[in-house]
């Protein structure tokens, strides 16, 4: 077939595609044409693909789509002396990189709802993917968990600026500037990627790079990470258009919280109590008001 660009074969291939979906496209049949594989058939079968995925990562966490609720525990076995061999991986695309950090084989675990799921890495993205109520963090931090039929159990947590992170210092200022390249850092402790609470924000949704697998169980965690500036912006120089997927339609989807006060679309356990004690309360005056006028007014005496 003739050349075309790989807009104009986009836009061909995707005109009935939502358009949250459309972007991470034009890398993938560009990379898909400069390999000199058949991107045409590729590009077709993967925006087939996407037109029919319901349930795609990153998504805006806000008070709207989330419903209060008791969540289960996330019960995590953590090493404090690991060695993480910090790659970059070359991802999302052909010019952009990722560092990616493996653990190795049983140096973190994750169970939860009786279903055991096992680190596999971490990596970040910048900037943050999923967001809350509509802020974009700077960076965002991917744990990587899955069991043992290869289901995948994602844990985030957003990263603001502040104090220098200690754990993640070392990484930080030497990460692998080219796919080449292999970093080892030794004594790691895994449990400093892990806030003192745990609450957060729960849903089913997808990978973030390609091929946008579903059946992804989701977990932001609700407490920030800080790190400094510096060390944000040793990585997101690597990342000059960022690593980030846009934010993808819910279709109907619930995030599920255990974080007071988020939620507004259905009254949390507390504020619903409380209601009903204040209902309660003006029935009762109302009541008492009603007896009032009801009973007989004495306009003189007999006495």
């Amino acid at each position: 077939m003739p050349f075309i660009s790989s807009i104009t074969l986009l836009r061909t291939l995707t005109m009935n595609v939502p358009s949250t979906r459309l972007l991470p496209l034009v890398s993938i049949i560009s990379a898909l044409f400069l390999s000199g594989l058949p991107a045409a058939h590729a590009a077709s079968s993967l925006a087939e693909n996407l037109a029919k995925m319901e349930a795609q990562s990153p998504i805006d966490i806000n008070a709207q789509n989330t419903k209060f609720e008791k969540l289960s525990p996330m019960q995590f076995s953590l090493s404090s002396d690991t060695t993480l061999s910090v790659i970059n991986n070359g991802s999302p695309s052909v010019t952009a990189t990722a560092a990616r950090a493996i653990v190795p084989t049983g140096a973190g675990s994750l169970t939860v709802d009786g279903d055991t799921y096992q680190l596999a890495q971490f990596h970040f993205h910048t900037p943050a993917e999923n967001l809350e109520n509509g802020k974009t963090f700077p960076m965002e931090m991917h744990l990587v968990f899955n069991d043992t039929q290869n289901n995948i159990f994602v844990v985030g947590r957003w990263i603001e600026v502040g104090a220098s992170n200690a754990a993640l210092e070392p990484i930080f200022s030497d990460l692998p500037k080219t796919t080449m390249q292999t970093h080892v850092f030794n004594h790691f402790d895994l449990n400093a990627l892990l806030p003192t609470n745990l609450e957060s924000f729960r849903y089913d949704g997808s990978l973030t790079t390609p091929p946008y697998s579903e059946g992804v169980k989701w977990v932001d965690l609700a407490q920030p990470l800080q790190m400094s500036a510096a060390e944000i912006n040793a990585y997101s120089s690597l990342f000059p258009d960022g690593d980030a997927r846009a934010i993808q339609a819910l279709n109907g989807r619930i995030v599920l919280t255990d974080v007071p006060g988020f939620a507004s679309a259905v009254p949390e356990p507390e504020t619903y109590a409380m209601l009903l004690v204040g209902l309660g309360l003006i029935g009762f005056v109302a009541n008492r008001k009603n007896m009032r006028l009801d009973k007989p007014v004495l306009v003189g005496s007999n006495a």
